[in-house]
């Protein structure tokens, strides 16, 4: 992560919205959602300070699902081996990462369009 700083992010984005994230461990690895937001950032599209905490909502996570797979999912690096919620079956309890619930949120919101994730 680079433009908020690792310990910014990771209070802002990862710490509270992935039920993956470990402090200590794999501190310097994120998925492909958090490269993304951390853009986003960067360009002023997002001010992760100012936005209100999404609610853990599993329906707009399905509704997001496929649109999301091309820009974010299918480039992320978890995708092959630690990503559950993007597998052809995944079961209805599963959570998505964290970047990925903040990104729906800002989409859901109209926060940001899909245009800016590509």
């Amino acid at each position: 992560m680079t433009a908020m700083g690792e310990k910014t992010f990771q209070e802002y984005l990862c710490r509270p919205y992935c039920m993956f994230f470990k402090d200590g461990e794999k501190e310097e690895m994120a998925c492909r959602a958090a490269g993304v937001l951390d853009t986003l950032v960067q360009r002023k599209y997002v001010d992760l300070t100012t936005i209100p905490s999404p609610i853990k909502n599993h329906d707009l996570w399905k509704k997001y699902r496929n649109a999301l797979d091309i820009p974010l999912c299918s480039h992320c690096p978890f995708r092959a081996e630690d990503c559950d919620f993007q597998a052809e079956v995944p079961s209805d309890d599963l959570e998505p990462c964290g970047g990925f619930i903040l990104l729906v949120h800002l989409l859901a919101n109209d926060l940001i369009q899909k245009s800016d994730l590509e």
